[in-house]
């Protein structure tokens, strides 16, 4: 747990204002939480009022490639039949 976690920078929003990213399963991976990853982001969610994109939004790996959820609200990938696990973005605010 030497290094640090990796905030990525987008140089400028439709404001002129530089905006910083975590990967919520770096995070939860770089602070070694003991609990599976669905219900911790849930958790933390839900614990402090984030809002989905605004405090968040959520990506999955395969995005652009014409993948839609089924009807349970899943991503499988049509050429292993895994469902795609969703990647939770949260936006850093630095004070």
């Amino acid at each position: 747990m030497n290094e640090l976690i990796n905030i990525k920078v987008i140089q400028k929003d439709f404001n002129g204002e530089k905006k910083r990213f975590v990967n919520a399963r770096e995070l939860y991976k770089w602070l070694g939480v003991g609990r599976d990853f669905s219900n911790w982001i849930k958790d933390r969610i839900e614990k402090y009022d984030f809002v989905e994109n605004l405090d968040y939004f959520i990506a999955f790996a395969k995005f652009g490639e014409g993948l839609k959820p089924n009807k349970t609200g899943k991503i499988i990938d049509s050429d292993t039949g895994t469902i795609l696990p969703k990647d939770y973005i949260f936006s850093v605010r630095l004070n």
